[in-house]
């Protein structure tokens, strides 16, 4: 199976392809090499790693790929190679009223086809140069936990629209290279607070409460960047305005979880 992103849009469009007489497989080779060390009597588990990817039978649209339902979606394919690399660290704490863990990934995934832009290596869509996950979970008693998620990475890939021109008053547009513009950063804090009400109950049943704030601080991701097009053939002036759309603000929510054990 291959994953093909349509990197003129913003808007995250994946489309997964089975391979074919035309659609060869993908095939990759992976070599990694890693740290791993425990301390503290396994309380501390740390690891640092770096990996290198090599990847044939890579596919993408065409430059001049344009949607079109009466056309093969494998006409629209050219194929060439990839590449992927980067450094994972990871550190975690597993006992104690305080615990969690970090880990961070700085990496970068590439793909280069005869067909686009002369061979040039350009970032697949989906590359993410930094990664950063944080996990804080704090329990002062047998009755309350309190939890703390950060998350941090860079934003999604796209290729610009550069400008525009007219043919035959049919608006059309010019993109910039392949994958050379990246949203904003995605970014959020997540917080919550578990009640237990009777945490030494013997009972076969037993609840809890959870309070949560997902994007604590509003934090607008983009989602995608909404291209809208204003013409006025009287005048012969045209404008092109992007807006960033993003979804999930702050969100509050309250749960009660139960479970019970059957005998």
């Amino acid at each position: 199976m291959h994953l093909v992103s349509n990197s003129s849009s913003t808007l995250p469009a994946d489309v997964w392809v089975p391979s074919s007489e035309i659609v060869r497989p993908q095939q990759g080779v992976q070599y990694a090499l890693g740290l791993f060390r425990n301390f503290d009597k396994d309380e501390y588990e740390t690891s640092v790693e770096v990996y290198y990817k090599d990847l044939k039978n890579q596919i993408d649209y065409a430059d001049n790929y344009v949607p079109d339902i009466s056309q093969e979606v494998e006409d629209a394919f050219v194929f060439g190679i990839g590449r992927a690399y980067g450094a994972e660290f990871f550190l975690r704490k597993s006992r104690g009223k305080v615990n969690g863990w970090i880990g961070y990934t700085l990496s970068r995934t590439e793909r280069s086809f005869p067909d686009i832009e002369d061979g040039r290596w350009y970032p697949a869509v989906y590359d993410r140069t930094h990664d950063l996950s944080v996990v804080v979970n704090y329990q002062p008693g047998k009755k309350w936990e309190f939890g703390a998620v950060f998350i941090y990475g860079s934003g999604r890939l796209y290729t610009p629209v550069r400008g525009f021109f007219f043919i035959e008053q049919s608006l059309n547009l010019f993109y910039g290279p392949r994958n050379s513009a990246r949203l904003d950063a995605y970014h959020r804090l997540d917080l919550s607070a578990t009640y237990t009400p009777k945490p030494n109950s013997k009972s076969d049943y037993r609840g809890s409460w959870t309070f949560s704030v997902y994007n604590v601080y509003n934090r607008r991701n983009p989602f995608f960047v909404n291209f809208e097009t204003d013409t006025n053939f009287q005048t012969g002036t045209t404008s092109i305005t992007g807006s960033k759309i993003t979804i999930f603000p702050l969100i509050p929510s309250i749960t009660y979880n139960f479970k019970w054990n059957q005998k």
